[in-house]
């Protein structure tokens, strides 16, 4: 789940939820609801986490495209 994914990335970083959500645009809460995928990331919004985390944005789809085959 791309949720997991961006909350593991960002505690990697020791970066705090309210910085990740500064950095992409959007609250603190809907980075909380993202994490625990009660909120799908919007298309439009993939390249900023990607940035904001330092990945590239297939790195934030490997999990997604494994749950596919």
């Amino acid at each position: 789940m791309i949720g997991l994914t961006i909350a593991r990335l960002r505690k990697g970083k020791k970066m705090s939820q309210e910085e990740l959500g500064h950095l992409v645009g959007i609250e603190q809460t809907l980075i909380s609801r993202i994490e625990r995928n009660q909120r799908k990331v919007k298309t439009d919004e993939l390249s900023s986490f990607a940035k904001a985390l330092g990945v590239p944005i297939t790195e934030l789809l490997e999990d997604e495209a494994k749950n596919v085959i």
